[in-house]
């Protein structure tokens, strides 16, 4: 019952366990959806506006028109109308506003001018997805100077596609809002090394620095810096060896998921999301670190069910042991004789039949000693049938005392006794009746008069077809004792 109890339990422990930790990472994931909800809002009205700027689309058009000198100047020209825009997007977290050609050329960095010409399709799927199918794209990808949330415009003036317009975010944009909205938890951000390390223009990896938690990720250094002074749990950074091997088996899986942890005797939930590019391919993970309550919860109430299991499991075996207790009592007493606490003639008669099988079996032997206490009627009938009882009990014990522990000693009934001497021949049991005669003779009772008991002694032979033919053996020959003068020990061998 125990086994099979603790054996559910522990299915419900794992199934509770994992529900759990899966509606951390559901939750989290809400939370991130949520926030780039808000982003995305703001970045739809900045294309609303650059689409409807006159002078901007004109411009544009001019450069896809053109070529050298004029594209270079309609690209300062650019830069300095969205100059103030910019820096008002910076100031909303947006880290870039790029603007590409249909044909996916790099035509103007707005936050980093200087870098242009570029072809994109080829590392930046969003760029090519937004031209080639005339449709806004929207998701995480890694650039040649920046990560970060992409959403991609496709633009289109007088009817003709001139390009896209890129306006995105880094994700320590993402993390500022989640910690302000969220103020019990910190966040981390992490990215692939092999994405950033086969886009990034070279240069640019100062960008980047590693995590302790994997070899295969980098931390985006600015996002890291903006955010460190908001962390919370800052002994989850300083003791990331005694986990990090534990969480690495789960990154490996590029998949979301959701961990508890346990530093310095305090459980943490690390929440994992995993951040997909443009191909939906895992490139990221955003993490999530809180002080964990529901599986503490958990745990401290699946404590609680094994310990009721084991409450349940003590007092079941308790009533199975009482049980038997018990029952070895019933038996003990149902072989016992009440007065004199010596074996029963029920008893006796068990042990003499075990012992009369062996013979059969081996050809060994043994031999029973009858005796009774003489004139014990006399004593009964002058001095009460009290000091008679104390006779028998004082008797029994003086008897007990002296035989072996293989002996079997019953009393037969009334004041008749009869011990069972296994592997023992009939002159070896007739040495030891003569002992108990003498014990009995010489021994002080409490009572004031001495007492003396007569036996007679036979073992075991082939004749016998049943126990009762041994101990009628015995029995004559005891009464050869009393008629001889009592107080004698007699043998059936010796009887006449």
């Amino acid at each position: 019952m125990s086994t099979t109890s603790l054996i559910v339990l522990n299915k419900e422990y794992h199934q509770q366990k994992v529900r759990i930790l899966d509606n951390y990472s559901t939750v989290i994931q809400s939370k991130v959806e949520a926030s780039l909800g808000v982003f995305k809002k703001f970045s739809h009205y900045v294309y609303q506006q650059i689409s409807h700027d006159t002078q901007i689309m004109k411009l544009l058009k001019q450069s896809v028109e053109s070529s050298g000198p004029v594209r270079d100047e309609n690209r300062k020209k650019i830069y300095q109308l969205l100059k103030p825009s910019y820096d008002l997007l910076k100031e909303h977290h947006f880290r870039q506003l790029h603007f590409h050609f249909a044909n996916g050329d790099s035509f103007l960095r707005v936050h980093k001018p200087d870098k242009y010409g570029d072809n994109l399709f080829s590392i930046r799927e969003s760029v090519r997805l937004a031209n080639t199918q005339q449709k806004i794209i929207e998701g995480f990808e890694e650039g040649r100077v920046f990560n970060g949330y992409r959403f991609v415009y496709p633009l289109t003036y007088e009817q003709q596609p001139l390009g896209s317009v890129e306006v995105s975010l880094s994700i320590g944009s993402v993390l500022d809002l989640l910690f302000d909205l969220y103020p019990k938890d910190d966040f981390y951000f992490m990215i692939d090394k092999s994405t950033v390390d086969t886009k990034l223009f070279e240069g640019m990896k100062g960008n980047y620095t590693p995590t302790l938690l994997s070899e295969h990720y980098y931390y985006d250094k600015e996002v890291l810096e903006q955010n460190i002074a908001q962390i919370k749990y800052k002994e989850l950074l300083t003791n990331i060896e005694s986990y990090n091997e534990e969480l690495n088996r789960h990154i490996e899986l590029n998949k979301t998921f959701s961990q508890v942890i346990t530093v310095s005797d305090t459980d943490y939930v690390a929440s994992f999301i995993s951040f997909k590019n443009i191909k939906n391919q895992h490139v990221a993970y955003l993490i999530t670190t809180s002080q964990d309550t529901a599986m503490e919860r958990l745990n401290h109430t699946f404590l609680i069910y094994i310990l009721l299991i084991i409450l349940a499991c003590l007092i079941y075996a308790w009533n199975i042991y009482s049980e038997q207790i018990y029952n070895k009592k019933l038996v003990h007493l149902s072989n016992t004789d009440f007065l004199t606490k010596l074996s029963n003639r029920k008893k006796f008669t068990e042990s003499l039949t075990i012992e009369f099988l062996k013979y059969r079996e081996s050809c060994g032997t043994f031999s029973v000693v009858l005796f009774d206490i003489d004139h014990f009627k006399k004593i009964n009938d002058v001095l009460g049938h009290d000091i008679g009882d104390k006779y028998l009990k004082e008797l029994s014990a003086l008897i007990a005392s002296k035989v072996r522990h293989s002996d079997t000693l019953a009393r037969w009934g009334g004041e008749e006794f009869i011990v069972l001497l296994p592997n023992t021949p009939e002159h070896n049991a007739l040495k030891v009746a003569e002992v108990l005669r003498k014990l009995v003779e010489s021994h002080q009772f409490s009572s004031p008069e001495g007492i003396t008991i007569s036996l007679g002694v036979a073992d075991v032979n082939k004749n016998d077809n049943c126990i009762d033919d041994v101990i009628a053996r015995a029995d004559k020959v005891l009464y050869e004792s009393k008629r001889a003068g009592r107080n004698r020990a007699s043998a059936w061998s010796e009887s006449g």
